[in-house]
């Protein structure tokens, strides 16, 4: 590991202040589950490493008609905070699927949010949330939709000197259901192969879906939001409908070939696990 400056700001003022200034020789450093690891094995060599850590206003969790998550609250926050588990399951759920507990009680969800890995189970579980991601820059502060926050992977809409500060999560309606479904080989702290998050909402007279939402990770070089879930909208039945929509959202997919598999084989995990996805947040929905 080269030597490097190392600063900790006290706000986020003073961190996008000096991001600003030295952003081309700078590395950002939150959790460090992930950075730390990049740093130590020379990926990356900065001049200056400016960590997040002592910013206060940047962690925790807050409801008021919503959920803000602090960038620096941990993936195990998500996981054990009981009135994410009540209102937001399918977070909960996704965060309990990272890698190892060791990790989640470092890794923090501004860390996993702006790090633009594409099969992270976090940022799909977002995306099907309907997740905003509040950006602070040396200009002020500015919201973009988690959906359009991903240009590529390891890729996003941050410019220069601005670092993510917090996420805003909408309340889903009531008689919503979530799931977060993924597929590793080995290990289940491995990487996914695919993974799927999905949200279903239900009128309780009918049983009609009013509302579906399904987000695949490790599908593209972005989370990719299926647009056949909205085929199920509508239904009364919509169980008999799931298989189809599951099979038209792997079609959607762009799988790269890599270490856990070709293509074919990545596409046809994604089926499954949307279907599964899909078949528990609708049955959630209904109790």
């Amino acid at each position: 590991m080269r030597p490097f400056e190392y600063i900790r700001p006290a706000s986020v003022a003073e961190a996008v202040g000096v991001l600003n200034e030295r952003d081309e020789d700078a590395f950002v450093l939150g959790g460090g589950s992930a950075a730390v690891v990049m740093l130590r094995l020379g990926v990356v060599r900065p001049e200056l490493v400016v960590d997040l850590g002592g910013i206060e206003e940047m962690r925790g969790l807050r409801r008021n008609g919503g959920l803000h998550i602090g960038a620096l609250a941990s993936i195990r926050s998500l996981e054990l905070d009981d009135g994410v588990r009540a209102a937001y399951p399918l977070l909960a759920e996704a965060a309990s699927q990272v890698a190892n507990v060791r990790v989640r009680n470092v890794a923090t969800v501004g860390g996993a949010v702006a790090y633009g890995e594409p099969q992270t189970d976090t940022p799909t579980a977002l995306t099907a949330s309907g997740a905003v991601v509040r950006i602070a820059g040396v200009s002020g502060e500015r919201s973009v939709p988690i959906d359009e926050f991903y240009v590529g992977p390891y890729e996003t809409v941050l410019e220069q000197g601005e670092i993510v500060s917090g996420i805003d999560v909408p309340e889903p309606p009531p008689h919503t259901g979530g799931a977060h479904i993924k597929f590793t080989v080995g290990s289940p702290e491995n990487k996914p192969v695919a993974n799927a998050s999905a949200l279903v909402t239900v009128e309780p007279s009918s049983g009609k879906c009013t509302a579906a939402r399904v987000v695949m990770g490790a599908a593209g070089p972005v989370p990719v939001v299926a647009s056949a879930a909205s085929a199920l909208v509508g239904v009364e039945a919509p169980t008999e409908r799931i298989k189809d929509v599951a099979a038209a959202a792997a079609e959607e997919a762009d799988p790269i070939e890599d270490l856990r598999g070709p293509e074919w084989y990545k596409r046809r995990i994604l089926r499954i696990v949307v279907e599964r996805a899909l078949k528990c947040a609708l049955q959630r929905a209904r109790t």
